[in-house]
């Protein structure tokens, strides 16, 4: 017990140090190397030792949410000066009375009709989880690309949801207020294998095309299929949780923080952690009262949990659609940031970053 927490609590640190002080590429080898041992970790406790993670669920799922998780939403605002082509952003009202502005129209949704506001996120979502993963290729048509964000999104945020359906309807009915049917074990299988078929011959796809490496499509695949190992060793939240820290908030962290000392000039440790710590520390202080102040059996119950994905959707639908325009922005001028693309007459080096892409 000692030393498996103890792994994951160093390899946890050690990325976030990474992400903080070094600034380093998702895909640098020292960051996939802790990933992949942080996953592997998970799928084998979830083999063996299923009841301890159970007991220590909630504290796994606060520690990484802390650490990696809520950070990665909270420089919103230096996102946003980075991206401003009209120089307003020296008027930070400007940006929290567009961010706000944002957050009360979905409310109103929220409030006016929830399935359909519950559907918009979900889209959002599976969109927002594809395009942070292949950013870093350069598609030969839009289309495509959407396509393959939504595709790998629906197989990562798909797949625990089917695999605990009877979980995730009770979460979901509190969330809309709707009762949903749950399919069966069969049924959720096939389509966790066809949409698993189609990611797989969508990697392939990009190989051929030249446009992924052969060591990057063969990390491409053993990494959905490391994803699939969590989300069926571990529960809904666990597993999704093990996801949404490791794989999408350190890459998409680490992608702003790159982009922040490209677009930003002068980019400080101390303006970084000014933006982090009032999202982490109120975070912190609504898990204290949580815990201390509700029942036991409510801390992880269908409508807490609800609620905090309401709200957390609230909170990430501007979020979703700055990081839209960091991505898209990258994609339209590859001398702002070299992305690690390759093409047919060109190498990439270890870290798969393609040293001619600014020529593109």
């Amino acid at each position: 017990f000692e030393f498996l927490f103890g792994l994951i609590a160093f390899l946890t640190y050690r990325l976030t140090e990474l992400a903080i002080v070094h600034y380093v590429s998702f895909r640098d080898n020292s960051v996939q190397r802790a990933v992949f041992a942080l996953s592997g970790l998970f799928v084998v406790a979830g083999i063996f030792l299923p009841e301890l993670l159970n007991s220590a669920e909630p504290f796994l799922v606060l520690g990484m949410m802390l650490l990696l998780g809520l950070p990665h939403g909270a420089t919103d605002y230096s996102l946003f000066k980075a991206l401003d082509k009209h120089n307003i952003s020296k008027r930070k009202m400007v940006f929290y009375l567009m961010y706000g502005g944002l957050i009360g129209l979905y409310g109103l949704v929220w409030l006016l009709l929830p399935l359909c506001a519950f559907l918009l996120f979900l889209l959002l979502a599976i969109y927002h989880f594809g395009q942070s993963n292949w950013s870093y290729v350069t598609y030969r048509r839009t289309i495509w690309a959407s396509l393959h964000f939504m595709l790998w999104g629906a197989g990562v945020l798909f797949t625990p949801i089917l695999l605990h359906g009877g979980e995730a309807a009770a979460i979901v009915g509190k969330m809309t207020g709707w009762n949903l049917s749950i399919p069966t074990y069969e049924l959720a299988l096939t389509i966790i294998i066809i949409l698993g078929v189609l990611n797989m011959l969508a990697i392939g796809q990009l190989r051929y095309d030249g446009q992924l490496s052969r060591k990057r499509a063969l990390i491409e695949l053993a990494a959905y299929g490391l994803l699939m190992g969590v989300f069926f060793t571990n529960s809904l939240l666990l597993g999704f949780t093990v996801y949404f820290v490791f794989w999408h908030s350190l890459g998409s962290m680490l992608d702003q923080l790159r982009y922040f000392r490209t677009n930003l000039g002068t980019y400080s440790r101390k303006e970084l952690l000014q933006e982090i710590a009032p999202v982490v520390l109120g975070a912190l202080a609504f898990c204290l009262f949580a815990w201390f102040w509700l029942e036991p059996g409510m801390v992880l119950s269908p409508a807490l949990i609800g609620g905090v994905f309401v709200t957390i959707s609230l909170l990430t639908l501007p979020h979703m659609i700055l990081v839209d325009q960091l991505y898209r922005g990258w994609r339209s001028s590859a001398k702002t940031i070299t992305l690690p693309v390759v093409s047919k007459n060109n190498s990439t080096n270890s870290s798969g970053v393609d040293r001619s892409a600014s020529s593109k």
